[in-house]
């Protein structure tokens, strides 16, 4: 039998309770996604840790077999991509942007997203209250920093937030998604262009001038590199940034800490990374070999899912795992940022975000608090992203 997938919520922040029963039951379950796709989803962290590294998996949306989510990634021009490449290609264009999140850059770039933080706290507390968490602090937050990074124009924000919006919604048609990723590929391209001939320090002169000129990166992937960039690196970290804004607020005694001045540590920030696990539609891959998963055999050209939300709530691996535990030991051996060679290549720079911005939010507003009623945040439906769409607040 084909289960449908994905499945619904039955609260707002935990995954569907179907997950959970998948899990228990099977180390594999045959479901069936909106496109007609049918696919294996796997459930089971050690077995999604261990899928999430083997190369018989291919992430490339192309290949007959792949399970389609209608994903941004699968998203032409965007499907061309190092995150949908396999190695050696993936390996290669990686490596070209890889410098610019490495620990060492981002040690540089912290007193940077600590100003933007701190500006866009301050901003926020200045404003009329009630406000938007989201739209007020998540989204300026996670936009400015990736573009810091990048090198895009802040002042472009709405039309590449926008485009990422409809690019990650499942929801869209498909012309329409198609449409969004050559504007925000067009977008990019005058960039592009305009930094060939004056260079800043940003990445998108360093490609320039670096793989670019010397031929090893062609100038429309690195267009298409930079969109994936752009939009993934502010539309993951903003959701996951107001997510974890929500948790806080219900803890009084983390908040009145943070308030007092403290600071989110690094635990923390992964116990919000493993609990919210915002990848909620999973990771997607098809076979390129038979493969055994808990002694049921894939068959070369099957799709597989592996669901890294289901896979870090896993009582296997961690325990009592729908508990919000923020001095969690194990809390760092969580998969939201996938694992292997495909993991998150900004998942520093989104650990430091978080950490930065959690903690100076609450430092600069001690009085925030929630004006919707607890447990009814407004989520996001048919999202690649699970998230937030508002978070009312005031202080």
């Amino acid at each position: 039998m084909l289960r449908p997938y994905p499945a619904a919520r039955a609260e707002p922040l935990h995954p569907p309770p179907e997950y959970a029963r998948w899990r228990a039951e099977a180390p594999a379950t045959r479901i069936v996604l909106p496109s007609g796709c049918p696919a294996w989803l796997v459930t089971r962290y050690d077995d999604v840790r261990r899928l999430l590294r083997d190369p018989r998996l291919s992430s490339d949306s192309t290949r007959d077999g792949y399970p389609r989510f209608g994903a941004a990634v699968e998203t032409p021009p965007l499907n061309r991509t190092f995150i949908g490449l396999d190695d050696p290609e993936h390996g290669r264009l990686r490596r070209l942007l890889a410098a610019e999140f490495a620990p060492a850059a981002v040690r540089r770039l912290g007193p940077a997203v600590d100003a933007i933080a701190d500006e866009c706290a301050t901003a926020l507390g200045r404003g009329r209250a009630p406000a938007d968490l989201v739209s007020g602090y998540a989204l300026p937050v996670s936009s400015r920093v990736i573009c810091r990074v990048l090198g895009v124009p802040y002042r472009l924000h709405d039309e590449f937030e926008h485009l990422t919006e409809v690019l990650t919604d499942g929801a869209r048609p498909e012309p329409a998604k198609r449409a969004a990723g050559t504007a925000i590929a067009s977008l990019l391209h005058g960039l592009v262009r305009e930094r060939a001939a004056r260079p800043r320090d940003d990445l998108i002169s360093r490609l320039m001038s670096g793989p670019v000129a010397a031929g090893e990166l062609s100038e429309p992937d690195a267009v298409y590199n930079l969109a994936l960039l752009l939009g993934a690196g502010h539309d993951t970290t903003a959701s996951q940034l107001a997510l974890s804004a929500y948790s806080l607020l219900g803890d009084e005694a983390e908040r009145a800490r943070l308030a007092a001045g403290g600071t989110l540590d690094r635990t923390a920030v992964d116990e919000l990374l493993r609990f919210h696990s915002i990848i909620q539609l999973g990771v997607a891959r098809v076979a390129t070999a038979d493969v055994t998963v808990g002694g049921q055999v894939v068959r070369a050209g099957e799709g597989l899912v592996l669901s890294l939300p289901a896979a870090n709530r896993d009582p296997g691996r961690f325990d009592r795992p729908d508990r919000l535990d923020l001095r969690r030991a194990d809390a760092g051996r969580h998969v939201a940022f996938g694992f292997g060679a495909h993991q998150c290549i900004g998942h520093l720079l989104a650990r430091v975000t978080l950490e930065s911005a959690l903690s100076r939010l609450f430092h600069r507003l001690p009085g925030l608090r929630l004006t919707t009623v607890p447990g009814e945040p407004q989520i996001k439906e048919s999202m690649d992203f699970h998230g937030l769409r508002q978070l009312p607040v005031t202080w």
